[in-house]
């Protein structure tokens, strides 16, 4: 499923209505009936106050206060304008509202904040329609102090849109805004309901179908998607009864350090959970008796390392060497590899020279810092997979930058370097060299401990290995190991939680994706959409 910004919002509103011909007042309509149904189904109490701007965000308003009349609630509207000041369908609204017993107060100064703040207090819940995702600067004076009193007065808020005072095109969060126990939106979520701190205030979002078709030609700006089930449910490769280990690749984990045997482990036994044939690790010299004892099913390649337990420039040949003459399909290149000046040399020289498909973890993209014009001339697929900090380090951007927008800066690095990057975070973002931007909306804070990404590194590894395309093993990988994580937070509490629970639950999120049916026909969703619904874990 899309995810779109405010302009691109209005562009398919435009498109609907002035190509498809569908009135804008059935459009509205549409997402009013949403509303009201997730209100029905999802809210307690009789008695709602409906507070609505001027323009179409409170026209939406004024339909659900009718439709919620039309089912027996009581309803008070609160309105920021005279009927005659509105405009179009809102207008139209407004009119119809009129001429039922539904009380319309007009408030539009601060003077009158004590009105609305009793009305608010005796409802059962509050409608929040006051700015829809058009909103471009921060609410200031009456509309500020009139958030304030919503917010204020302890009620349930059920927000139309998007909670007002949010913009709807990033998670930054600039201004006062209503925070909201549940947002109800239409066609597509928007930025800002997925990603944080934003989304912290949305609440349970759910996704209304206003009669927006998907298939209007995207004349709109860069592909970007939720990550969802459907996007990865025909990832998975079909096995033949005739299959033997190599089928199923052979993944090389080339890392490890003194003090960091644990995170290849990790990286190597992730990549045989999420269905490799066979995993390898290439280790220094000195700690493969470490590895022998830590290790059954993945086998480990000693090599020449450092007197402090590193890889140096002495292996640099008998890794490349190694690599080459396998029967690898893909490496994994990173985890405890270590930030040793002669350790960043090995990494630079083994990336630069590595003929095989890549996944780049940890201190691989440190080691890439210094020069990562090396990924330009990589012919091979790569995929790095760094969190904020590595990323920073990479991109030679703040955190705040990119924090910021993270989707953005992510997208603009694969397109300029090449990669599919896998940008890790509480939404972890997957970018590809061609534009198309993924955001991830599973997994929990319990997954933010020691060792996580390596697994992900190696499932991602995987995945490669069989032969699954970067763009496909990332969002695949991402998402498995997600879902991977939430059964297992579920099972063992957040706080629990640690890396190797993630490889133990991985049989069971596979199960649960290849066992989904999944139908690519947005319109087989109901008419109101709960976005877990949306994602399909």
């Amino acid at each position: 499923m899309r995810v779109t910004t405010a302009e691109e919002m209005r562009n398919l509103d435009r498109e609907t209505i002035e190509v498809l011909g569908i009135p804008g007042i059935v459009l509205m309509e549409n997402a009013a009936r949403g509303v009201v149904s997730v209100i029905y189904s999802k809210v307690k109490g009789n008695s709602a106050v409906i507070v609505c701007g001027k323009g179409n965000n409170g026209g939406d308003g004024l339909a659900v206060a009718r439709n919620l009349y039309n089912l027996g609630y009581d309803v008070e509207v609160v309105l920021t304008a005279e009927i005659e000041e509105l405009k179009g369908d809102a207008k139209i609204n407004a009119e119809v509202l009129s001429k039922l017993p539904v009380p319309i107060h007009v408030v539009k100064s601060e003077s009158q904040l004590i009105e609305v703040y009793s009305l608010l207090k005796n409802a059962d819940f509050i409608v929040d329609a006051i700015f829809g995702t058009g909103l471009q600067r921060p609410a200031e004076g009456f509309y500020k102090s009139l958030i304030e009193v919503i917010n204020k007065s302890g009620k349930t808020v059920v927000a139309v849109d998007i909670p007002s005072g949010l913009f709807s095109d990033t998670g930054e969060i600039i201004g006062t805004h209503v925070t909201a126990e549940i947002t109800v939106t239409f066609g597509f979520p928007k930025i800002a309901h997925i990603m944080p701190p934003a989304c912290n205030y949305v609440g349970e979002l759910y996704v209304v179908d206003i009669s927006i078709p998907e298939d209007i030609p995207f004349i709109l700006g860069p592909e970007r998607y939720l990550l969802t089930l459907d996007e990865v449910a025909f990832t998975y490769p079909e096995r033949d009864v005739m299959s033997h280990k190599y089928t199923f690749g052979h993944v090389a984990v080339v890392g490890g350090s003194a003090g960091k045997t644990g995170a290849p482990v990790m990286a190597a036994e992730g990549a045989l959970r999420a269905g490799a044939g066979l995993s390898t690790v290439i280790v220094p010299a000195s700690l493969n008796p470490i590895f022998e004892t830590k290790l059954t099913e993945v086998m480990s390649i000693p090599v020449p390392d450092t007197s402090k337990g590193h890889f140096g420039i002495e292996a640099i040949e008998r890794v490349s060497k190694i690599i080459a003459e396998g029967k690898f399909s893909a490496v994994v290149v990173g985890p405890g590899l270590g930030n040793e000046p002669e350790t960043f040399e090995f990494a630079r020289e083994f990336i630069r020279n590595c003929k095989k498909p890549m996944v780049i973890d940890a201190d691989g993209i440190n080691a890439l810092a210094e020069s990562p014009e090396i990924l330009k001339a990589k012919t091979q697929e790569v995929i790095i997979t760094p969190h904020i900090g590595e990323f920073s380090r990479l991109s030679g951007l703040s955190k705040e930058e990119i924090l910021r927008a993270p989707h953005e800066v992510a997208s603009e690095f694969a397109k300029e370097y090449g990669v599919t990057v896998v940008l890790k975070s509480g939404r972890t973002v997957v970018a590809t060299p061609e534009g198309k931007t993924y955001i991830n909306v599973i997994g929990n804070p319990g997954m933010a401990t020691a060792g996580t990404g390596d697994v992900l590194s190696g499932v991602i590894g995987a995945l490669l290995g069989m032969g699954v395309e970067a763009e496909d093993a990332a969002k695949f990988g991402v998402f498995l190991h997600s879902l991977a994580g939430d059964l297992a937070a579920e099972e063992l509490t957040q706080e629990a939680l640690k890396a190797c629970d993630i490889i133990d639950f991985l049989p069971g999120a596979i199960k649960r994706v290849k066992e989904r049916e999944v139908n690519p026909i947005r319109h087989s969703l109901p008419f109101v959409t709960h976005l877990r619904e949306i994602v399909g874990a």
